[in-house]
């Protein structure tokens, strides 16, 4: 099917490089809009354009409905065009892309901004700095961009994008953005243009085939809203949206007391994918467009899960006061196809919560302002302009207020950003991503069952601000349990362990105040249980539900695979070997995107990212490191030749005999570390081969530094083994020659002294050095997976 002209318009703009703000109502195909210049991009024009894109929702159930309509469309394009278009899903409900690999992700926005920051939601602390290089020259997306916090997403969100959209286009679409913020948020991005659709546009769009066109009358109601209200107008479908999922639970509970012979349907955040995806295919098959709606007999009761992506239509919508954007999204459930006409009801509220938590809060201010604006207008019937005007009218003075504040409040939020990239979670993270921070919730009586790899336990993940209130009752309801609540502690994992595999364990919570702290809770099934009809109930134990994990082989954990030894020349081949294979191809566009907006001589990030593989083990040719090595070998029974440079000792942390071996030789021998030992001993290597371009090395120092702890900021003493330049000279025959050709071995230190040790953390980037950060974000993630992958082919025994 051909494109709309605007559709045409949006495409000729993003493959000529142009960002775009696009304003369209509910169903006119903004999401082809966004796509189609990227999937022409990747399939016709793979060396100028970029090979990754992420489309960011609001929320989840618009990434699956996305996720499934394009991992359909990317077969039939595959084979059409001989190359595979990788789609993938990264939710916290859909997990299937932690490590952002495919090259179309749709994504959810706490998973995209938790990983920009550093703080991934769906990795562990030591894989912090693994995700941030995948969005660096990606093609960005933000759909329903007016429904993201303009307190705390939506300020983050434009902080990245002057930068980002440096080296990508970016498309930011709404359907309700007033005309003050899409003039306002081209000043966020390098080169934008605003799409709009006229009036006809908009008619030809809304009858096309020669259907009439929809018709929704609004008013409002006198008081909040109450299940008897509900009943009085309910005829064949009614749609109840309620704030919070506590206040749509009790409004099904008393709805199914009140009308048993009427079925009630309940649907919220807080149901497991499973259920949550049978429910929304049982309302398609209900109130969905091939339905016989007229006799469906049937309510909804639901919260803003329902305000986008589910495609239904009911004939009359009860909905509480919520901010212009989400109430018109919501009213785009009523009467949406066309020919039909529906009722909007709006209802009063006495707490705003989860749009605003204080009186001077924005959101509260324009929710008012709305109630108003609708008690001046109630009985009337509203299309797209009228929708419009209402966004501009209630809208308008608080986006004014919104870009004010971020100007103003620019360089406290850029400080802020920068304390959680530097791995201090504390504080910062609820102040950036208020309204998308949440925690994964799991039910167990043994949660140490859980400890193999407790991100990948089946759970419910809940807002913070939510879940405060339900881990404090928890904490004083009187019942007689073991324990009531635990926290995951990953403080094992700081910064001083180079561990490959993360030591977890369970701490018990004794005050909401820890909530900060982790990422993942646990609460004992006597005080907390699951419904497959209700979902997460958190005042209702003793159900049978429990948590577990899923088949090994799909765990985030993948380290569990046991060392093989293995010396330091054929590790550093095999690194280089899947640098070629799995991170370069990542880089191609990237790579050069950055090097022309930050005005460096082009091939050198890729360079770097060579640079990186080669050196980010040379700390392990200290003598220190090799002893401990050649002791562990000696214990287990496998010597190793003492001439040999080692990179990996035999070691399988199941293995009972190499465990206790390990410990007796550490005891003898501490393990040094060994990354940013390594990256201060090829400092001036490093300097050389990139022409001191001080941005650019200052990143490649820090990736190497940090790939195995995120946060590294230190240095320890070392002194390298005698040979240690003969052994890095064995390892350039892997490279290419225009590399080999700038690598001066002979610039190695061998030793450091007290004051290089001291000084370590001024050889680093920082984020303040945007560009130098986000080389860092790139290199830091291919080093990590080549890392990953070399070590893998090692464990293997692969010899290529």
């Amino acid at each position: 099917m051909a494109l709309y002209p605007y559709q045409q318009r949006v495409k000729d703009f993003i493959l000529q490089g142009t960002s775009v703000i696009l304003q369209a109502p509910t169903g006119a195909g903004k999401t082809r809009a966004a796509l189609a210049p990227f999937i022409e991009g990747f399939f016709d024009r793979p060396d100028s354009a970029p090979r990754k894109c992420f489309y960011v929702t609001p929320m989840r159930v618009l990434a699956n409905q996305f996720h499934a309509e394009y991992s359909a469309l990317a077969a039939s394009y595959s084979r059409r065009h001989g190359r595979h278009l990788d789609v993938r899903i990264q939710t916290g409900e859909q997990p299937e892309d932690r490590r952002f690999e495919g090259d179309l992700i749709f994504c959810t926005i706490d998973q995209f901004l938790s990983s920009y920051l550093m703080m991934p939601y769906s990795l562990p602390y030591r894989l912090a700095n693994l995700n941030a290089g995948a969005i660096a020259g990606a093609y960005l997306v933000f759909d329903e961009f007016h429904l993201f916090d303009p307190e705390a997403a939506l300020p983050t969100i434009l902080y990245a994008l002057p930068t980002l959209s440096r080296l990508a286009p970016v498309m930011l679409m709404t359907a309700t953005f007033s005309g003050h913020m899409l003039q306002s948020l081209t000043s966020f991005l390098n080169k934008a243009e605003i799409v709009t659709l006229s009036p006809k546009e908009v008619e030809e769009i809304d009858t096309r085939g020669g259907k009439p066109s929809r018709q929704r009358c609004w008013t409002i109601a006198d008081q909040p809203l109450q299940a008897q209200a509900v009943l009085d107008r309910h005829r064949s479908s009614s749609l109840v949206i309620c704030n919070t999922v506590s206040r749509a639970r009790a409004l099904y509970r008393e709805l199914k007391q009140a009308a048993p012979e009427i079925e009630v349907m309940l649907l919220h955040s807080q149901f497991l994918p499973d259920d949550r995806r049978r429910i929304e295919q049982e309302l398609r098959q209900r109130l969905g467009v091939d339905a016989d709606r007229a006799r469906a007999n049937l309510i909804v009761v639901a919260t803003q899960a329902i305000e986008v992506g589910v495609d239904i239509s009911a004939e009359v919508l009860h909905t509480e006061l919520a901010p212009p954007a989400s109430l018109i999204q919501r009213a785009g459930r009523c009467a949406r196809y066309p020919g039909e006409r529906g009722e909007v009801i709006v209802y009063p509220v006495e707490k705003y919560t989860p749009y605003a938590f204080k009186d001077n809060d924005l959101l509260k201010q324009e929710m008012d302002t709305a109630w108003q604006w609708l008690q001046e207008r109630k009985g009337t019937i509203f299309d797209f302009t009228a929708e419009q005007a209402m966004v501009d009218a209630v809208s308008a003075p608080r986006d004014e207020q919104v870009i004010e504040g971020l100007k103003a409040d620019r360089q406290n939020r850029s400080q802020q950003i920068h304390i959680c990239m530097q791995g201090n979670r504390n504080g910062a993270s609820r102040l950036l991503v208020r309204d998308v921070d949440s925690r994964l919730v799991l039910i167990h009586p043994d949660p140490d069952q859980l400890l193999g790899s407790p991100y990948d336990a089946i759970g419910l993940n809940i807002p913070v601000y939510s879940l405060r209130p339900m881990a404090r009752e928890w904490l004083q309801r009187p019942v007689e349990v073991p324990w009531r609540v635990k926290r995951l502690d990953e403080s094992q994992a700081d910064d001083r362990a180079e561990s490959r595999q993360t030591a977890y364990r369970w701490v018990e919570l004794q005050d909401v105040k820890e909530l900060s702290a982790t990422a993942i809770i646990v609460v004992h099934p006597a005080l907390a249980g699951y419904a497959k009809r209700e979902g997460f109930l958190p005042d209702v134990g003793s159900l049978p539900f429990i948590s577990s994990l899923p088949a090994a082989t799909t765990w985030v954990e993948r380290a569990y695979q046991p060392l093989q030894v293995e010396t330091y020349t054929e590790h550093i081949r095999r690194v280089l070997q899947a640098f070629r294979e799995l991170a370069l191809p990542e880089l191609g566009y990237a790579a050069p995107a950055l090097e022309q907006a930050a005005n460096w001589p082009a091939g050198s990030v890729l360079r770097a990212a060579w640079l990186a593989c080669l050196f980010h083990d040379a700390g392990k040719l200290s003598v220190v490191w090799q002893q401990w090595a050649h002791a562990y070998q000696q214990e287990i029974g496998h010597p190793v030749a003492q001439e040999t440079a080692l990179a990996h000792t035999t070691f399988d942390r199941q293995n009972t005999l190499h465990v206790q071996a390990q410990q007796r030789v550490s005891a003898k021998i501490p393990r040094p570390r060994h990354a940013a030992e390594g990256a201060l001993a090829c400092a001036p290597i490093i300097a050389k081969a990139l022409d001191k371009q001080q941005s650019l090395v200052q990143a490649t120092i820090t990736a190497i530094a940090r790939h195995h702890a995120p946060f590294v900021n230190e240095c320890q003493s070392f002194q390298l083994v005698q040979n240690a330049g003969r052994i890095l000279e064995c390892t350039l025959q892997y490279l290419p020659s225009e590399i080999c050709q700038r690598i001066h071995v002979d610039l190695l230190w061998n030793q450091s002294d007290s004051s290089e040790v001291k000084q370590f953390a001024s050889l680093m980037t920082t984020p303040n050095d945007r560009f130098g950060w986000l080389a860092y974000t790139l290199l830091a993630r291919a080093l990590r997976r080549a890392d990953q992958y070399g070590t893998e082919l090692g464990s293997a025994g692969m010899a290529e």
